[in-house]
């Protein structure tokens, strides 16, 4: 057990830990790469678990992750109407960016896989002019057929850090699935993160960042992305049917 190992909370039968700051999550994670501890990162959002309670193959990949941060705004409020107890987020693309700070503090040597061969190259170079001394060890784009490809090729590069730029759930079972064959330390699915630091796409301004409403900035954007949204709704009935059954009598709580 690491010095900074944190609580969980069930939301829906999803474990999400439960870190106090971003700083709090990224020195738990570095602690567990200083230390060679294979570890597999979620984000988790309202969407994931949603699927995951009709879906045992994704539910069975978030409960093998060795941290599920809470990316979502809709996670946090559910912490509070179940324990509550406030949840801070921890959104996916602000972890990624920050651990890709640490890494090239840490000299750790990184593996961008994902997102178009264009995106994915001016990504690259993006992060290189942010972050001075960073190690991008290797990267490729995320149109392949050929896994073991592309596992030798992150093996071949010495990377310590594979950041999988796939769309969810689809890099969270890629990853899972190979990464009994990866020697990468640390593992994490990172959406749509390598497009919006190439600049390819925007980014929410900072008050739907801080308010945790990105999803209505986009939907905004692009209104044909409703259906997505879907899984969202669901999440919300489910969490307000297991409030009900909560208070429902001869239900402990």
């Amino acid at each position: 057990m690491t010095p900074f190992a944190q609580d969980s909370l069930s939301i829906l039968g999803i474990r999400v830990e439960n870190f106090d700051s971003y700083d709090n999550a990224v020195q738990f994670i570095r602690q567990r790469i200083s230390s060679h501890q294979r570890t597999f990162c979620i984000a988790i959002n309202s969407e994931k678990i949603a699927r995951a309670n009709h879906d045992p193959r994704l539910s069975r990949v978030l409960d093998s992750a060795h941290v599920r941060i809470c990316d979502s705004v809709g996670v946090s409020l559910a912490s509070m109407l179940f324990y509550r107890r406030r949840m801070p987020r921890c959104t996916g693309i602000d972890l990624f960016l920050r651990l890709i700070r640490l890494s090239a503090e840490e000299g750790w040597r990184v593996f961008l896989l994902g997102a178009s061969a264009q995106s994915n190259q001016a990504a690259c170079r993006a992060l290189m002019d942010r972050f001075p001394g960073l190690r991008i060890a290797g990267s490729h784009h995320g149109y392949f057929e050929d896994c073991a490809e592309v596992v030798e090729r992150i093996n071949e590069s010495g990377a310590e850090l594979l950041f999988v730029a796939m769309g969810s759930p689809r890099q969270e079972f890629w990853i899972s699935e190979q990464m009994p064959r990866l020697n990468t330390t640390f593992c994490m699915g990172i959406g749509g993160s390598l497009d919006v630091v190439s600049g390819q796409v925007k980014r929410a301004p900072a008050f739907f960042q801080k308010t945790g409403t990105e999803w209505l900035f986009r939907l905004l954007l692009q209104p044909s992305r409703i259906p997505r949204y879907v899984p969202a709704c669901h999440f919300a009935l489910d969490v307000l049917k297991a409030m009900v059954r909560s208070h429902s009598p001869g239900v402990s709580k």
